[in-house]
């Protein structure tokens, strides 16, 4: 992560057998951590609604239904981590521009000598 966009950490913990740690960025967006059978793994998501998709959603499919109520913290501490940051669904959207190519003037030949 880069360091200015180092955010705070507002849960940590596990969920199954699986380390999680959700920190909210400065930004406003939702950066995730976990581990996976020893794979780390990241998301960097907009909305509660993603990060229950792309992270909850996997990782309460390992866990099993006791499990929920474990969920429903991690929802409230971003809930409550949220409070006083900008909201990253209202951003305006980054335009990209094209790089223009370093040669300049008329093509090249194609003959060879």
């Amino acid at each position: 992560m880069e360091p200015e966009q180092q955010g705070r950490t507002v849960w940590q913990g596990r969920i199954g057998d699986s380390p999680l740690r959700v920190d909210m960025l400065p930004s406003g967006r939702i950066f995730a951590t976990w581990s996976v059978r020893g794979n780390e793994r990241r998301a960097v998501v907009d909305t509660i609604q993603q990060l229950e998709q792309r992270v909850l959603f996997q990782l309460m499919l390992g866990a099993g239904p006791g499990q929920d109520e474990t969920a429903r913290q991690v929802i409230a501490a971003v809930q409550e981590g949220k409070v006083g940051l900008p909201d990253p669904t209202q951003a305006p959207a980054v335009v990209k521009r094209k790089k223009k190519s370093g040669r300049r003037g008329p093509p090249r030949s194609r003959r060879r000598r």
